[in-house]
Formats: structure tokens, C-alpha cells, sequence
């Protein structure tokens, strides 16, 4: 230590520590604010009683000594909370802040000073209405009404027609379903004959109970309810549900018209496990491809080779009749033959894909004997069979089945992004989706984002003829790059940084996608909650970094559609540059949080809830949605 003060101005640091000291004393102040840190870094903490705003400072005088050379003063502004830092911004040199600490007796009470803000809910209302506005423009009602037309007792959908005589069956599996059948029946209530939908369990009573009964079928409907899937995972009840739906649509012949509805969450409730595999096998294999980082895809593609009905099953089971399958999306890129694990389309993948799984996770000793017994067999026989061509005339494959299948996406998440994205223009803001289909392990996607503000933060304030080529904006373009951004979506969103700038407007980035969590701790939360959570803590890491992100309020929003992130009643979570000095101020240490994957205690918990984001169930599913804001707070800084 005493290496750093060999300058010979020591009378300096004695003269700062001595006029400090009596600070240092009085420590029976209702506010204490405390630096402390390692070389040339400053954390900070803040504990008060919000009765009482009186200030005291309380330095680390040892630490002040090794701080005192570099800065210390020019530091000390801007290790503190954005906004209490008007307090020092008169503080340009030693003398300023001796100046301004010997304005304080040490025998009265110190002056007051505002208080740090405390955000309320307002703050973050942006945020909210912007992914609400994208969950309203995916709801089922406006979904059917766009996909089917009827005129003159004839169906239009999809570019087919098809003739309607009180021929109609309908079936659905899904979060969505309930609101899709009711859509369906409105529409098509004189010819619909029949019909099952499985839903999660209690969907019926929730919905009613949130106010959400145009939602659920009316009294006089035609279609069956039968509800399982309790915890989002296959069980009995969604078993019997497979059942009864194979059996109606084995009945139909060429002559009726199957309308098959489609949601997220629809591979839970339409388990069927081929034969000798039981449904509690099936179940432990699904929890322990989830715990070990397994994308949707993946598990997808298993349940296509282990169970009756996915993988084309349904069409199969349905043929003759002719199949109208609409399709709410709630996979990436809205590959037909992922979601809920295909039942009405053909599949292409083979039986050693799966074995191809379990070895990349190395899960294989955990998975059940009979469905490593099944898939091998299954595996031996696939190699057996012809290639698979599309059928040429008279010419019959086993695509010759899936002729009369008509499959329709009839929402998806670019929808919901672009709903977004036009409502932050209505607010105000400059914004821009930069992908629909953002995929990755949950944590790994909230830095990205830190990342995303921090380029914004940079462009907003880069002034070529001032910064030339600018090191670190060069390094932050390559992050994005590398993490998958096309040079189109980075020159894009730096031109709108450029124009926010010169019409003094934020900006919005929206994003949609799919994300993973790797279990490793035994804590409740989701995948949008734990993406929150690890954009605050590494949003508050580069707020000290980098000074220039403390002249912005940022504030971040990852949400499910469906309402509901991992085994929780909340949709995500909100996270912001308060964020980490609110978990300080409440003795929390959200690092040990998010190792725990506990992140829906802490943001339950903190300011009351205000950072947790809860719809209730919503009647659709189109993957997440992320909402970054990004404004300058005061233009006259940059």
C-alpha cells in the first residue's frame, strides 16, 4: 500500500482522512452510505430508514487511502446511486469535497437530502403494455377469424375449399385450445357433429375466474372438455384424453371433415406411449431431458418416435377424412414438424436422432430401459424401409396418407413481435424486433442483452469527429455477431440508435424466441424470470464499468405468452439499472439467487412484487417476448 503513495503526497490523504473522520464516527445517522472495494473498483450499499432521509457518510478509510490516487473524487460521483448523485456533482476536487463535508456539523443532525428513487410500477408500464399488447394480438378469436372464411356452406381455409353438411369433428390439445374451439364453433356450430378438447387442468374454472370466459366454450357447446396435464407434465387424465381422441377420429370416414386444433402445450396432453413403454416412464424421461438443458426440438422429436399419435400419428389414425389442422406456433422458426410434436404431419426424422439426444445430453444411463429397448428396435426397422420421396403419380409411399391433411399456421411469434414493436412506436419510442427466434441457454441471453444496451448506450453517445473508431463498439458488433445477429439487424439498429438520438427518443428492441434453463439448484422460478434476473445483476457489473450507461434508464422485460414461465403463476419478469441496489437495500444477494434457479422468490419478494410480471393464463402461446428500453436520462450529459 504505501508503494502507491510515494509521490510525496501524503499530506493530501492525511488531510482528506482527518477531515473524513468524524464522518466515520457518527455512525447513529438513519441513512449510511458505504463504498468499498478492491483497487480501483467501487461497490456500493445503501441501508436507511425511509422515515428519516438524513445523510452520513461512512468511508473505508484504509480503502480511501489506496482509492485517494486514483480519482477517488471523480469515483466517488459516480459509484453512487444515479439519484442521489446530484449531491456530488460540485464535488471536482479535493478541496470541493472538503468544502462540502465541513458544511455538516458532526454534533446536529445532517442536512437532508432527497431520497434514492424508489420505482414504482408506473416506471415499468411501458414495458407492460407493450407485451400485452403482443399477448392481444395472438388471442384466439382474431387468430380463426383471419384462418377461416365460410361463404355459401363452403369452408375456405388455406386455399382449399371444402363442402359442409353437418360433417365436422373437431379435436384440439393445448394451452390454447379452449379459446380456438369456441372461435371454431362460432363459426362452424350448424355442422359440427362432435368433438373432444384436451386442456390443462382447471383451465375452465381459472379463466372464469380471471374474467377470461370468452376464453372457455359456451353452455351449449358441442365439444367435450376433458382436462389433465397437471404441472404442464403428461399424466393419466391426459392419457385418457389420447384415448378418447383416437377413438373418434378412427370412426371418421371419407366423407367427414376433422378441424384438429393445436397449441403449446399440446404434447402434454395428448400422451399415447407406444407399447411396452408406460406413461410414468415417458413422464421421468420428459423431467430429465428438461433438467438437462433439452430444447423443445428435442424433446419434440423424442415423443415423435415413443408414442401412437405424434410424429403423424393423428393423420394416420384420421385417414380417410379430410384434415384441417390450424396451428397456433409456439416453436421457433414454426417448423410444423416440432410442434407438439407433429401429430398431423409427416415425419422425416429417424429413430437414432433420439439415441443421438441422449448421448449429446449424456443422460443415457437415466433413460428408461423399455424406451432404449423401443427406440433400438424401432431404429432396425426404420433402416430397413425404402427412402422416403414425396409419391409420384400411382406411385403409393408413406406419404400417400398425408394428401388429405391441410395444415395452417394461424399465429405465430413474428405476429406477437411485430405487435410489439408497433405499440413502443406508439409510445414514443424508436423500435426494432431484432429476431423472432432467439434460442439458448436463459442466462446466456440475458447478458446478451446487457450487451444490446450497452451498444445503444455507445451509438447514442458516439460522436465520430470525438470518438474515431471506437474500440469498444467494434468488440460489442462482434458479440452480437457471434451470438447470431445478421450485419443487416446490427446496421439496422444502429441507424435507429442514430435517428433516436437526433429526435431525442429512446429506443426499443424486441426480441421473441425460446430459451433453456440447466437446472443445477432447487429453487422455483421460469426461463423469462431467470433471463431478468441475469440481465440485472450483468447490467449492474457494466453500469460500473462503464460510466457512460449511467446517463440512461434501462429497463428489461422477458415474458411467456401463455402466462405462465416454468412451475409458477407469473408470465416473467421485469429487471432494471435499480434493480441490484433495491436487492441491496432488502440484504439480498441475487447472485445466490439465480445459482439456486430461485429467481421467482426473489422478484415475489422484492419492493413488493414490483419487478414480477403476472397475467394469468392468457388462452394462447407463441413462445416469449423480450422488451429492452433504452433512454437517455438527461440529453444535456451526453
Amino acid at each position: 500500500m504505501n508503494s502507491i503513495f510515494k509521490n510525496k503526497k501524503k499530506y493530501e490523504r492525511r488531510s482528506l482522512v482527518s477531515t473524513l473522520q468524524p464522518f466515520v464516527e457518527k455512525k447513529g445517522q438513519r441513512l449510511i452510505l458505504c463504498l468499498s472495494g478492491i483497487d480501483t473498483h467501487l461497490t456500493r450499499k445503501l441501508v436507511f430508514d425511509r422515515n428519516d432521509y438524513s445523510l452520513c457518510l461512512h468511508f473505508d478509510l484504509q480503502l480511501l487511502q489506496v482509492q485517494y490516487k486514483y480519482n477517488f473524487v471523480r469515483r466517488l460521483r459516480f459509484a453512487l446511486p444515479y439519484s442521489t448523485r446530484s449531491w456530488s456533482r460540485p464535488l471536482k476536487n479535493r478541496h470541493k469535497l472538503h468544502s462540502v463535508l465541513r458544511g455538516y456539523s458532526v454534533t446536529a443532525q445532517p442536512g437532508a437530502v432527497d431520497p434514492p428513487s424508489v420505482m414504482s410500477a408506473d416506471r415499468h408500464q411501458d414495458l407492460r403494455d407493450i407485451f400485452n399488447t403482443a399477448i392481444s394480438s395472438v388471442l384466439p378469436a382474431k387468430m380463426i377469424t383471419r384462418a377461416l372464411t365460410v361463404k355459401d356452406n363452403t369452408l375456405h381455409v388455406g386455399g382449399r375449399e371444402y363442402e359442409l353438411d353437418k360433417n365436422v369433428y373437431v379435436v384440439g390439445f393445448g394451452k390454447a385450445v379452449a379459446g380456438m374451439a369456441r372461435a371454431v364453433e362460432d363459426q362452424l356450430h350448424h355442422h359440427i357433429i362432435d368433438g373432444i378438447i384436451s386442456v390443462p387442468h382447471r383451465l375452465g374454472t381459472t379463466l372464469r375466474e380471471l374474467g377470461k370466459g370468452d376464453l372457455w366454450l359456451k353452455q351449449n357447446t358441442k365439444l367435450k372438455v376433458m382436462e389433465g396435464a397437471k404441472g404442464n407434465l403428461p399424466d393419466a387424465d391426459s392419457e385418457r384424453a389420447a384415448h378418447a381422441i383416437k377413438k373418434l377420429v378412427t370412426s371418421l370416414t371419407d366423407r367427414h371433415i376433422l378441424i384438429v386444433l393445436i397449441s403449446g402445450g399440446g404434447s402434454a396432453l395428448l400422451p399415447l406411449p407406444c407399447p411396452p413403454i408406460t406413461l410414468e416412464e415417458e413422464a421421468a424421461l420428459t423431467k430429465t431431458l428438461s433438467q438437462n438443458g433439452a430444447t423443445i426440438n428435442d424433446m419434440n422429436t423424442i415423443r415423435k418416435h415413443i408414442e401412437e399419435l405424434k410424429g403423424g400419428g393423428l393423420a394416420k389414425a384420421a385417414f380417410p377424412a379430410q384434415v384441417i389442422s390450424l396451428i397456433l406456433s409456439d416453436v421457433v422458426d414454426d417448423k410444423m414438424d416440432i410442434i407438439a410434436s407433429a401429430p398431423t404431419v409427416f415425419d422425416i426424422s429417424s429413430p437414432q436422432m433420439c439415441i443421438d439426444i441422449f448421448k449429446e445430453l449424456k443422460i443415457q444411463k437415466q433413460v428408461p430401459a423399455s424406451v432404449n429397448e423401443f427406440l433400438f428396435k424401432k431404429s432396425v426397422e426404420f433402416a430397413k424401409m425404402p427412402s422416403l420421396k414425396k409419391p409420384e403419380a400411382g406411385y403409393s409411399t408413406p406419404w400417400s396418407k398425408f394428401q388429405h391433411v391441410k395444415n395452417v399456421i394461424v399465429g405465430n411469434n413474428s405476429m406477437a413481435t411485430k405487435a410489439a414493436r408497433d405499440r413502443a412506436e406508439e409510445l414514443g419510442l424508436l423500435s426494432i424486433v431484432v429476431s423472432a427466434s432467439l434460442e439458448g441457454e436463459a442466462r446466456n441471453v440475458g447478458e446478451l442483452f446487457v450487451d444490446i444496451a450497452k451498444y445503444i448506450a455507445f451509438m447514442y453517445n458516439y460522436k465520430p469527429s470525438r470518438d474515431g473508431g471506437s474500440v469498444t463498439l467494434v468488440q460489442l458488433e462482434l458479440k452480437l455477431a457471434q451470438f447470431g445477429f445478421e450485419k443487416k439487424v446490427l446496421n439496422d439498429l444502429n441507424s435507429l440508435t442514430r435517428k433516436a438520438r437526433n429526435c431525442r427518443k429512446g429506443v426499443c428492441v424486441v426480441s421473441g424466441g425460446e430459451t433453456v434453463v440447466k437446472v443445477k439448484g432447487q429453487g422455483k422460478g421460469g426461463r423469462n424470470q431467470e433471463m431478468a434476473l441475469a440481465f440485472g445483476i450483468g447490467l449492474e457489473n457494466a453500469r460500473v464499468e462503464e460510466e457512460k450507461l449511467n446517463r440512461f434508464s434501462i429497463e428489461f422485460l422477458s415474458g411467456g405468452t401463455d402466462g405462465q414461465d416454468g412451475p409458477t403463476d407469473a408470465a416473467g419478469a421485469i429487471a432494471d439499472d435499480n434493480l441490484i441496489q433495491k436487492c441491496t437495500l432488502e440484504g439480498v444477494e441475487a447472485e445466490t439467487f439465480l445459482e439456486n434457479n430461485d429467481s421467482y422468490t426473489l422478484f415475489s419478494d422484492l419492493d413488493d412484487g414490483a419487478y414480477i410480471v403476472k397475467t394469468g393464463l392468457t388462452g394462447t402461446n407463441v413462445m416469449d417476448i423480450q422488451a429492452l428500453i433504452v433512454r437517455p436520462r438527461n440529453l444535456d450529459d451526453l
